[in-house]
């Protein structure tokens, strides 16, 4: 697809003309449509800039990785710092999942057989998932193991809201000096053996989430490090699109966005990421505020339905979108172009996770469910975001489904090897739900 769109300026074979006879009703005002990156891209002067650099060539194709790289070898400090704190949400994401399948299975799914010391694991994964005092009460219980109650102590007095890398490596041990454009070592796996209660005492490994955390606050730290000191205020907007922790109501909107933050992206234009900022927290009482000003929130207007997000209607104005910004982009570029296609379609996806997100504030958990899972299918035709995959196990872990989990970890642990601190946990919860599972109840 990035080949699509890097060269995509030159080739005839690569142009049609538009049938006279098409009609595309406008799904949102055309100022508004205009103003998305996908329709301003379709200008080659604005897209200029991003197909002369590798760093955007790897994020377009979602490699996160390699686009770290390219952009740490210098070009665009922007681009650089959106990489960090992509990685940021990822492996904030992957520590979420831990604490899913964690709880899920040594908590909700406990057997006589665990090893004594899992009250340490339990605990930092309830406080991952936002149960203070349940975290806190079975970290005080923690005992036997020297490092595990190190751990334990210096946990409960962890502000999870305001900590820094500093608080997390001082748990799970250092990861070296923030240095944007790296990535820190990733320790040996598991983080600990514990014995079973069995005869047998077999071994089992065990990984603390902390260290997920540790590396995700690295990658957050690297990213204000790399942006210019102009844009702290638009990393920190574009940084709620994933937390995992409820957020405090957007008081102070940033309006001004440049591209890079912006291109290939589910935030389409500037008012974009402050009414994602926004909805997390405001739910539908955001896409009523911000329909005069954000492409997504005017598309999801008419999605909303006696107070609620209606996912049926949200899929249909993710089509209607990627429609009208289809026959904009043909019109600037005198013809359909190799790239319309899959700009079009991130910003259909982009309408689906704008609901989502919404629905999701909205305490509609089917609804958003079904936003999300529509999402992660129409990846498969662009190319899968790993943040947005891995977010997605991580809401499968809480709902203790293990599968697809399981296999949007194998896929994306190669690319990024700290993932794989998750796979003891899953397992544990897959295995567990297996014993349990009737003929007739298999596990999804």
């Amino acid at each position: 697809m990035m080949s699509a769109l890097l060269w995509s300026g030159c080739g005839d074979d690569q142009t049609s003309t538009p049938s006279a006879e098409a009609v595309v009703v406008a799904a949102v005002d055309g100022a508004l449509a205009a103003d998305s990156w996908p329709a301003r891209m379709a200008h080659d002067d604005q897209r200029s800039r991003f197909e002369g650099h590798e760093g955007w060539r790897q994020v377009f194709e979602h490699e996160l990785g390699q686009a770290r790289e390219a952009f740490g070898a210098g070009g665009d400090a922007r681009g650089l710092a959106r990489v960090h704190q992509r990685l940021a949400d990822l492996y904030e994401a992957a520590a979420l999942l831990t604490a899913n399948a964690t709880v899920e299975a040594y908590l909700t799914d406990a057997q006589p057989s665990d090893p004594a010391h899992m009250a340490y694991f339990i605990g930092v994964s309830e406080l991952i998932r936002g149960h203070k005092t349940k975290g806190i009460d079975l970290l005080k219980t923690v005992d036997g193991v020297d490092d595990l109650v190190r751990r334990a102590t210096a946990w409960q007095s962890v502000d999870l809201d305001n900590a820094t890398v500093n608080d997390f490596v001082g748990i799970s041990g250092p990861l070296g000096p923030i240095s944007p454009g790296t990535e820190p070592p990733v320790a040996p796996l598991p983080h600990f053996e514990l014995a079973e209660q069995t005869e047998k005492a077999n071994r089992l490994g065990v990984n603390d989430p902390t260290a997920l955390l540790a590396r995700a606050a690295w990658h957050k730290a690297a990213a204000a490090q790399a942006a210019p000191e102009t844009d702290q205020g638009v990393l920190r907007q574009f940084g709620r699109r994933y937390a995992t922790r409820p957020v405090a109501e957007e008081t102070h909107p940033v309006l001004t966005v440049d591209d890079a933050w912006l291109f290939a992206g589910s935030t389409l234009s500037a008012a974009d990421a402050a009414f994602i900022a926004e909805a997390k927290s405001g739910g539908v009482a955001s896409i009523r505020s911000w329909a005069d000003r954000s492409v997504l929130a005017a598309s999801l207007k008419d999605a909303v339905v006696d107070g609620k997000v209606d996912p049926q209607r949200v899929q249909d104005a993710g089509f209607a979108l990627s429609k009208q910004l289809g026959a904009l982009m043909a019109d600037v570029g005198g013809g359909v172009m190799g790239f319309h296609r899959p700009f079009t379609q991130r910003a259909r996806i982009a309408v689906l996770q704008a609901g989502m997100i919404a629905a999701d504030a909205n305490d509609q958990y089917r609804d958003a469910g079904i936003l999300r899972l529509n999402a992660l299918e129409r990846m498969e035709a662009t190319g899968i975001d790993p943040v947005f995959a891995v977010a997605v196990a991580a809401w499968d872990a809480g709902n203790r489904n293990p599968l697809r989990a399981e296999e949007i970890l194998h896929q994306f642990r190669s690319s990024y090897p700290a993932l794989s601190a998750a796979k003891p946990a899953l397992e544990a919860l897959h295995l567990r739900r297996s014993r349990n599972a009737g003929p007739a109840n298999p596990v999804h």
